[in-house]
């Protein structure tokens, strides 16, 4: 066991995730004591016990058949405790996996707004800003359409994602991200031969921290593009499990693009900007891509 001081219990799980050997930290919030405990041959993912003046965070082995494939591969998610201001990690990769544009450089985007601490900006990891408290950078895509994108950074015990992802459809992956809300996307792992059913393939992290239950699949040849302009399926809400407006409907937007009344609400690309997108029935948020697949 070693004893540190530290300015939050965030800090002081960041200090044990930097420690191989480390299993468990205990934060006391009156004397800003770290404690790690340490065994060896440890994997991630952490749990949270509050007791008192005192916050446990505990490392917990991974039980490989209950991850997603994804998680799988690029390990436990990274995620925040707290405020999203407080992200130390290092994570630089937006949610379509673009790769982190440096906070110092102008290329090829250039660059209006830096993270919140000047130590930042030599980095290319995600951080939030004044702006706002989504975690983002700008892209090294030179696309305008990517000169920025959110990353999938989520706060850790949102829903309870670490240890209760939504229930998982048959025949698909299970991927989490942070966009506007959290969301849990279902990716089909095949196609079928059929025709597209109307649905959303996105569980969100709710505002009283439960997940919406109301996603469905659809996995047939329609339901995926090569080109998004000629997208047909029927997926009918946006990344952020947000059901999508019609496109003959003036509110609560009005659209620059009216289509067919047989487009109805699904996701489609009339200004090709390369995926499906549609408005959004948020009246805050006029547009937003849809959780559609290549093919």
């Amino acid at each position: 066991m070693a004893q540190d001081k530290s300015s939050s219990s965030f800090r002081c799980w960041r200090k044990c995730l930097d420690t191989h050997a480390c299993v468990a930290t205990s934060y006391s919030t009156t004397q800003s004591g770290c404690e790690l405990h340490e065994i060896w041959n440890v994997l991630l993912p952490i749990k949270v016990i509050a007791e008192n003046d005192r916050t446990v965070i505990v490392k917990k082995g991974l039980n490989v058949n209950d991850l997603t494939k994804s998680w799988i591969q690029f390990g436990a998610p990274d995620c925040y405790i707290g405020s999203s201001h407080d992200y130390t990690g290092t994570y630089s990769k937006t949610v379509s996996n673009r790769d982190c544009q440096g906070w110092n450089e102008n290329y090829p985007h250039a660059v209006s707004h830096k993270p919140i601490y000047q130590i930042d900006y030599s980095t290319n990891y995600c951080r939030a800003t004044a702006i706002g408290e989504k975690l983002w950078c700008y892209t090294t895509d030179p696309s305008t359409d990517y000169q920025f994108e959110n990353c999938p950074i989520i706060p850790c015990f949102a829903c309870g994602v670490l240890d209760s992802p939504p229930t998982r459809l048959p025949n698909t992956i299970l991927v989490v991200s942070f966009t506007h809300v959290v969301a849990a996307t279902f990716q089909c792992l095949s196609f079928k031969q059929g025709l597209s059913q109307k649905h959303c393939p996105v569980s969100s992290c709710r505002s009283d921290d439960q997940w919406s239950t109301d996603y469905n699949v659809s996995c047939t040849n329609d339901d995926c593009f090569t080109i998004s302009t000629g997208y047909k399926g029927k997926v009918q809400c946006t990344v952020s499990g947000i059901t999508c407006q019609n496109w003959n409907k003036n509110t609560p937007h009005v659209p620059r693009y009216q289509l067919d009344v047989s487009a109805s609400n699904y996701c489609r690309d009339p200004s090709s900007t390369g995926r499906p997108w549609c408005y959004t029935t948020n009246p805050d948020l006029r547009w937003e891509f849809c959780p559609v697949p290549t093919c």
